[in-house]
């Protein structure tokens, strides 16, 4: 038996604008505009949302640089903060170094992250899952995959309770059950994660295929022994893209190869 392990951020869905939205949200909510005013430093809504995007473009933008450093929740609100210091970085070493340096309340605004996003959800299902629009190619490949018959968990470090509706024929057209779906109450890291499919699953670890889109998530697995590729995308920047293949870590580049590659992944080893 093979598993194909999947992340959820960046692999299945681009969820930068609903980690900017909420992220944002939840910032405010905590501290306050704060003298720069990001954002005209008011809180998003689904009314004025498409209206926001257009008039804040570059702001968007420079938020889209920063997204392929971020790990897990908490590093959304270290973005708000960043572009509220005007601070740059370029590189996943400076962010790591930021955060470890930075005076930042991370429980607090883990928890006033995820209570936004529920309120969101909560308000409009639909319009929130519109704000992480799917890699339409990796959910095709993800159905015709699952129809072939292989088995497909997700490792995120998002929150099952979060984006467990998603993944039902209604959103995505196809069932991953809530069981399949470990989050960080699985793991602190995704070693963790990929341990509990182990034990779970009762197969080896060379018997897992992972796919995700941080690098370093990736190095840190395969150290069990797991198969270990990178999507490459999404969020991905060129320096990560050359490191994985320093490493020898298959790439797919694209998302319309993303039911090939997995395929033969699948029928031989990497």
């Amino acid at each position: 038996m093979k598993i194909l392990a999947l992340d959820f951020d960046g692999v299945i869905v681009d969820s930068v604008l609903d980690s900017l939205f909420v992220g944002h949200n939840a910032y405010l909510r905590l501290y306050g505009p704060g003298k720069k005013k990001y954002f005209g430093g008011e809180l998003f809504t689904f009314e004025n949302w498409e209206e926001t995007k257009k008039q804040r473009q570059e702001e968007i933008k420079y938020y889209r640089t920063l997204r392929p450093y971020i790990r897990g929740a908490t590093d959304y609100g270290l973005i708000q903060k960043l572009i509220e210091e005007n601070k740059f970085v370029k590189s996943q070493e400076e962010f790591d170094n930021y955060r470890k340096t930075v005076k930042f309340d991370f429980e607090a605004y883990e928890k006033e992250f995820y209570k936004e996003r529920e309120r969101l959800q909560n308000i409009n299902y639909r319009a929130w899952f519109n704000l992480e629009p799917p890699y339409l190619k990796v959910i095709e490949g993800i159905k015709k995959t699952l129809e072939e018959g292989a088995k497909i968990v997700i490792a995120t470090s998002n929150r099952r309770k979060a984006i467990v509706k998603s993944f039902t024929p209604e959103y995505f057209g196809f069932t991953i059950k809530p069981e399949d779906i470990l989050d960080k109450r699985f793991g602190e890291d995704k070693s963790g994660q990929m341990k509990h499919i182990a034990k779970s699953y009762n197969i080896k670890f060379k018997e897992i295929y992972f796919v995700d889109d941080l690098v370093s998530h990736l190095i840190q697995t395969r150290t069990l022994g797991i198969k270990v590729i990178l999507a490459g995308w999404s969020y991905a920047t060129d320096i990560q893209k050359e490191e994985a293949r320093k490493q020898k870590i298959p790439v797919i580049e694209k998302e319309e190869d993303f039911y090939y590659m997995i395929r033969n992944a699948l029928k031989v080893d990497i």
